[in-house]
Formats: structure tokens, C-alpha cells, sequence
């Protein structure tokens, strides 16, 4: 162990840990990640550290965050930090990303105490402002059921709040345009599939947006600000422009968001809307850092916002359940929707951050 500290975890935890870092296929669009999970995988001082995150904290998101948030405030010129793309001048090439392994054990020698204290303290809070593509498509293709009745939306998840704000950005998909054209957020994604692409314009009136965080982030602050961005994967270049485009804009009017556990918190909340007025629950990579344990406590939290009124609760979580297509090679997650009627369907299947959508025919 690093400075040796002797071995805190179990030799249960540390083979979770190892099977996370040894199989991160969410890493698909990050080289450097996809070799440095590889490193991790095989080293019991990295595990060690991985593994120090609060329950429920997906190691592999948690560990390269904290790596990337020490590099960006205070050991940028660390020899790892020539691996990183988001970290060197424009024009300069970054250094092979499968020889990043050494550098990598040498630089977590260096600055374990930093890497613990950012692992210990910090949550997963990624808020990829492109997944508010996701919300609005399901919020269009919705619009019909919910008629002219205004919403309440609810995201669980929603960090900086960042998604809450989805009517003030601009959208291109399928070479067509929607929403706020001179928005300095534009969200761009590929379309693919057979189905309906619905009027992403045609959206139900809000009657409040609100949202849940076991830790919200402060878009005002330039520490959460930054932490922020050390969770952007280092060759998702884009992805960085637009979270500063966002966070810029949100601290204009930042969304209420309640600091707490949704377990505790929603059945507050449900209590509080009108009677029989319609809401809208959302969450993206959340459910995944529920502890196991917790998450029918979680599904049955988010369930209780339709006790008093229809309730349309809609996820990018996991894998299409169930997945319509004949094809299913381009993977790809379920734009999942659960209506009122307790009905499950899938509304589209998407890319992890919403760099593509494909439509489903039918729906």
C-alpha cells in the first residue's frame, strides 16, 4: 500500500474493484482510460485507493476524476499529465495512451494523500449537459399523453442542474434544429434508426423544475466548478466546452435543488406538489451509484412521486429492457419511460452521453 498504510477493504471489495477496472467497457471513447483501467486492474495500491470512495461511488468514475482533478489543480507538470489530452497546449500531441501505466503507479506514490482526500470526499457527479438531449426528446415524446396540462420535473442526480436548464439550449439531430438557436449551449448528436423523430419543439408547459443531490454541486463555485470538469473524460474535448458554456449559463439563474438522500427526500416532495397535477421524474447515471441494497428503497422513493398525481418517470441508466431491435450492434442504452399506468417501454435507445440517438419504429 502506498506510504504503508496497511489493507482497509476486503478481499471481497478488492476483486469488485478489480473486476470494474479490469472490464470498463463504459470507457468505449477514452483510449487513455480504457489502458489506465488496465494498470489499475493488476495493482493492489491502485485498487486500494480506487476503493476508497463513499458506498455506491463507481470506483473507475471516482478514481480517474480524482487523478484528473490533482493533475488540473497543482501537479499539471506531474510526466502523467503528458498522457492526458484535456491537459496539453492546442497542437501538442498527447503520448501513447497504452504506455501511461508506469506514470501512472509513479504519479499515485506521489500524491496518494491528495487522491485519498479527493476520493473520500467527492461524489460522481458528471452532469454531462448532452444528456439534456435525452430529456427533451422523452419529454416530446410524451407531450401527447401529458396533453396542455403544465409538468412538474423532478431530476434525482442533478449535480449542478445543468439538465434542468434543457429549454434554454439548442439542439441539431438529424440535420434538423430545435429549441434556442442563439443559446451558447448547442448539442449536437447523430440520428439513426426507423422511427419518428417527434418535434422536440412540441414540449409540455413546466409548471416547476426542481432537483435532488445527495451533494449539489455550486455552479458558482470555482472548486465544484472544477471538479466538474476533472470528470470530463480527457479526449471528450467537446464535452468541456459545452459544461463551461453550461455552467456560464446556469449561474445566471441556477434551479432550486434539494440537498438529501431521494430515498428521504422525494416522499417530501410528492407530498408537496398539487393534488392531480402531472410530474416528470429523470435521472441519467444515477441509479448506478445506489448501493445494491438501496435501490428498491430508490425505486420505491421515486415511485411515491405518483401517489398524488400522474406520474411519468423517465431514465438513462443500463442496457434497453427490454431492446426491440433486430439489430443491436450499435449498443447503446434504453431511453427508458414508466407512464402512469405502471406500463414500461422503451422510447428510443441512446449513446451513453448522448452523442446518438436511434429511434425506435413504433414508438
Amino acid at each position: 500500500m502506498f506510504g504503508g498504510m496497511e489493507s482497509k477493504i476486503t478481499d471481497a471489495h478488492r476483486a469488485l474493484v478489480r473486476r470494474a477496472f479490469a472490464e470498463p467497457g463504459e470507457f468505449a471513447t477514452s483510449p487513455l482510460y480504457q489502458a489506465l483501467s488496465r494498470t489499475v486492474a493488476a495493482d493492489d495500491a491502485l485498487l486500494e485507493l480506487a476503493a476508497a470512495g463513499r458506498p455506491g461511488q463507481y470506483p473507475t468514475f471516482l478514481f480517474f476524476g480524482a487523478v484528473q482533478q490533482v493533475l488540473l489543480t497543482g501537479a499539471g507538470d506531474d510526466p502523467l499529465a503528458a498522457y492526458y489530452p484535456s491537459l496539453l497546449p492546442d497542437g501538442v500531441a498527447a503520448r501513447p495512451a497504452e504506455e501511461a501505466g508506469p506514470a501512472l503507479v509513479a504519479f499515485c506514490a506521489r500524491h496518494a494523500d491528495a487522491l485519498r482526500a479527493v476520493i473520500g470526499s467527492r461524489l460522481v457527479q458528471t452532469n454531462q449537459v448532452q444528456r439534456s438531449l435525452g430529456l427533451r426528446f422523452a419529454l416530446a415524446a410524451i407531450a401527447d399523453e401529458i396533453g396542455d396540462r403544465p409538468v412538474h420535473l423532478i431530476e434525482v442526480g442533478a449535480s449542478a442542474g445543468l439538465n434542468l436548464r434543457f429549454d434554454r439550449y439548442g439542439y441539431r439531430l438529424g440535420g434538423r434544429r430545435f429549441g434556442e438557436p442563439d443559446s451558447p449551449v448547442q448539442l449536437v448528436a447523430e440520428l439513426h434508426g426507423d422511427g419518428e423523430l417527434p418535434d422536440l419543439d412540441a414540449l409540455p408547459a413546466l409548471a416547476s423544475v426542481r432537483g435532488v443531490d445527495l451533494n449539489p454541486v455550486d455552479v458558482l463555485d470555482p472548486d465544484d466548478r472544477q471538479w466538474l470538469r476533472a470528470l470530463v473524460w480527457p479526449e471528450h474535448h467537446d464535452q468541456r466546452i459545452l459544461l463551461t458554456a453550461a455552467l456560464d449559463l446556469v449561474a445566471g439563474d441556477p434551479p432550486p435543488i434539494v440537498r438529501g438522500d431521494a430515498i428521504d427526500v422525494l416522499p417530501g416532495l410528492a407530498a408537496g406538489l398539487p393534488d392531480g397535477e402531472p410530474r416528470v421524474v429523470f435521472h441519467s447515471a444515477t441509479r448506478m451509484h445506489v448501493p445494491a441494497e438501496r435501490r428498491a428503497a430508490f425505486d420505491g422513493a421515486i415511485a411515491s412521486l405518483g401517489e398524488t398525481g400522474p406520474l411519468w418517470w423517465l431514465s438513462v441508466e443500463d442496457v434497453p429492457d427490454p431492446d426491440p431491435r433486430t439489430d443491436r450492434s450499435r449498443g447503446g442504452a434504453g431511453l427508458q419511460l414508466r407512464g402512469p399506468d405502471g406500463e414500461a417501454r422503451v422510447l428510443a435507445v441512446v449513446e451513453g452521453h448522448l452523442r446518438w440517438v436511434e429511434t425506435l419504429p413504433g414508438v
